[in-house]
């Protein structure tokens, strides 16, 4: 049975080489998951547009993506984002995120979910589900 690296006991056994190479402890890097809904099925046209401003609107805060992908016509997608640099996106940087994509008339829903632990799963305390 495998060892979870983000017990409290041994977490504070660890020195702190060890909790940043684990990515524990202090280094622990958040992601945080996206769904879109669209209001019309589109192609890949339209896909790679929504998401090459999407990419270039999150690396311009620090950020990258993944996923976002499907099979054409896509009347739905979902993705993750995190820090591009070691390190996590903040509660800012999700509602930002939510806020642009509620902003673009292709997409009909944004579920923008909790700040969770990138490498080991688990999530932050106090983040809930932007709707």
């Amino acid at each position: 049975m495998k060892r979870d690296a983000r017990s409290t006991a041994r977490v504070r056994r660890l020195n702190q080489r060890q909790r940043k190479k684990l990515r524990v402890g202090e280094f622990t890097e958040y992601v945080f998951d996206v769904e879109l809904t669209f209001r019309e099925s589109i192609d890949d046209d339209a896909h790679s547009a929504l998401i090459d401003d999407l990419f270039g609107f999150i690396e311009e805060r620090g950020m990258i993506g993944g996923g976002f992908g499907g099979r054409f016509p896509l009347t739905e997608t979902s993705g993750v984002i995190t820090a591009m640099e070691r390190g996590s996106p903040s509660e800012d940087d999700r509602e930002a995120v939510a806020q642009w994509l509620r902003a673009r008339p292709e997409v009909a829903n944004v579920s923008v979910h909790a700040l969770v632990d990138g490498w080991h799963g688990g999530t932050q305390h106090g983040h809930d589900r932007t709707q």
